[in-house]
């Protein structure tokens, strides 16, 4: 089988960025203000063609399309990339795709974020089950924090 050796060889697909796991929360910034924050991660591989290294490479070209940044440096402001579909539900845009992910998220989060709230926006690169924990997700948090293995940028409402 042949693979391409570099994320851009990836564009993300419809499929891929419906597969992508989603979870929100509420946050406090450094300053004291509240964050909205977003996770998104890759499910474990279906098959045995979805390799952790390509698994990782589409990652980061979806990164790429939300033009995150690594944590060794700022975060950075990714433009307003958040549309509020309903009450419960807002949809994320992707640079150079057409597609949307849709993302369900809590009435506070999105009341917040309907009043201008910002988004910390973090793509981790290592699988992680829907079905994963408050407790799971935290520790995946913090294993992949370790390991530089997450992606981030600031975003807010279109």
């Amino acid at each position: 089988m042949l693979t391409p050796s570099r994320a851009e060889s990836f564009a993300p697909s419809a499929g891929l960025i419906a597969s992508l796991a989603t979870t929100t929360w509420l946050d406090t910034a450094p300053t004291g203000a509240t964050l909205c924050c977003l996770l998104l991660v890759p499910q474990p591989p279906h098959n045995s063609y979805e390799t952790p290294t390509v698994i990782e490479q589409r990652m980061h070209a979806v990164a790429d399309a939300l033009r995150l940044g690594p944590a060794t440096v700022p975060p950075p402001d990714i433009g307003p990339r958040l549309r509020l579909i309903t009450p419960t539900e807002v949809a994320l845009h992707f640079d150079g795709i057409p597609y949307r992910k849709r993302i369900p998220a809590g009435r506070p989060w999105t009341l917040l974020l309907g009043q201008g709230t910002p988004v910390a926006l973090v793509l981790g690169l290592a699988p992680l089950p829907r079905s994963a924990t408050p407790a799971e997700i935290d520790t995946y948090l913090d294993r992949a924090t370790l390991r530089r293995r997450l992606l981030f940028g600031h975003t807010r409402t279109q």
